[in-house]
């Protein structure tokens, strides 16, 4: 990115911002402006693509579509569709090319069923089970939200009814069908026809012909913008010694690439930036209240235990969520919608805590994250209910950046 250039520099970031939230965006409402910017930019943002992440850009009039590779399948924490719907997903898009320009569920589900049964390997699907209709129209509302199928008339009361009564046996709901967009769905690396399994569809380092070092440049990258925290501690050591030996151009090219803040500490380091996060800590919740308050509980835990363990267990987990409910009591009524007691208590927060990565349950207990220190609270504050401290990272303390050096 041009640092002569500011204008420019910014429209660019706004287009690696939206497809880093969004890998497939059609010229609707909003991303209108995001289209004109990436055809204008094209060149450039496909050369900072392939060369930081290693991942191909598809520019069209109408569309963009980031082929985006995971740096890691790991589970995320957060809902996401189930092994059934995942395959499911994959298998309306298989017969959607034998489909015309509309089509309708039980369409969709009679060729499911024939293409379930000519294969031995598939598993069966069986429209006559409610089970199998649930997740049928789970899997076309996720198509429909990314501009593969759209609902006749716009998402409205008929047509979510509609879908309601095929789940029901009774009734049928029909969608328009965007082959292209259906076409720019498959972001594997390697054709299904030519693996041996799932994870085979990403065991292949860089998207492209690329050094051995390319790779390994390219997996930390990706997780440096996907990932809330990377602490180094998870990486394997060659990844390490990537970020010993080029970190700082790593993280400038992060920082210049998504217009973005970075922080960087001896344990890890983290994007700053509310926006590009898919898990939003929840901001006006009993729930947040009781994970931002725990952790706060956890890190004097921690601090206090000799030696110092960032290990707790199940036993201590009570013990500080019954501390913890005594606290709350005073200043909420109920937590997800039911009485406080201290097994709500603590479900709700190490949920919420887990999901962003802040902890990691282990066996007899938890482990603490490093990252989990930025909720503890200032000394003499007490419980923190509102403000900027119910984010990822509160804005409290980061007035000055902090980089590794200063720990």
């Amino acid at each position: 990115m041009s640092q002569r250039d500011p204008n420019t520099a910014h429209e660019r970031s706004t287009v690696i911002r939206a497809l880093l939230m969004r890998p497939l965006l059609h010229r609707r409402g909003r991303h209108i402006r995001t289209l004109d910017l990436a055809r204008r930019h094209q060149a450039e943002l496909r050369a900072w693509f392939d060369y930081h992440l290693g991942w191909r850009l598809h520019v069209e009039r109408d569309r963009l579509r980031l082929f985006k590779v995971p740096a890691s399948t790991a589970p995320h924490g957060h809902p996401a569709p189930t092994a059934r719907q995942c395959a499911l997903y994959c298998l309306i898009l298989a017969v959607l090319g034998e489909c015309g320009k509309q089509t309708v569920l039980s369409e969709l589900a009679t060729k499911i069923t024939a293409l379930t049964s000519a294969h031995s390997r598939l598993r069966h699907f069986d429209a006559t089970h409610h089970r199998e209709r649930v997740d049928l129209v789970a899997m076309v509302r996720l198509l429909t939200e990314q501009g593969v199928l759209a609902a006749v008339g716009g998402e409205s009361t008929t047509s979510r009814s509609n879908e309601k009564e095929y789940i029901a046996g009774t009734g049928d709901a029909l969608y328009d069908v965007d082959h292209r967009t259906a076409a720019l769905m498959l972001a594997s690396p390697v054709p299904p026809s030519q693996a041996d399994g799932p994870q085979a569809l990403l065991d292949v380092g860089p998207t492209h012909a690329g050094t051995p070092e390319e790779g390994l440049r390219h997996t930390l990258m990706r997780r440096l913008v996907d990932e809330p925290v990377v602490h180094w501690d998870d990486l394997p050591s060659a990844q390490r010694d990537v970020v010993r030996d080029h970190g700082d151009d790593l993280f400038t090219a992060v920082r210049l690439g998504l217009d973005t803040r970075m922080e960087v500490r001896a344990e890890g380091a983290a994007v700053i930036d509310e926006e590009l996060s898919d898990i939003e800590f929840p901001k006006s919740s009993a729930a947040s209240f009781a994970a931002l308050a725990m952790a706060d509980q956890l890190c004097t835990h921690i601090a206090s235990s000799q030696p110092r363990r960032t290990f707790v267990s199940h036993t201590q987990l009570d013990d500080l969520a019954a501390q913890l409910t005594e606290q709350l009591s005073k200043l909420v009524a109920n937590i997800n919608g039911q009485p406080i007691d201290t097994p709500r208590v603590l479900d709700a927060s190490l949920h919420l805590l887990s999901q962003l990565g802040l902890i990691t349950p282990v066996q007899g207990g938890i482990q603490c994250q490093p990252a989990l220190a930025r909720f503890r609270a200032p000394a003499g504050q007490g419980l923190r209910p509102l403000g900027d401290d119910l984010m990822l990272f509160g804005t409290h303390d980061l007035q000055q950046p902090t980089t590794s050096e200063e720990q």
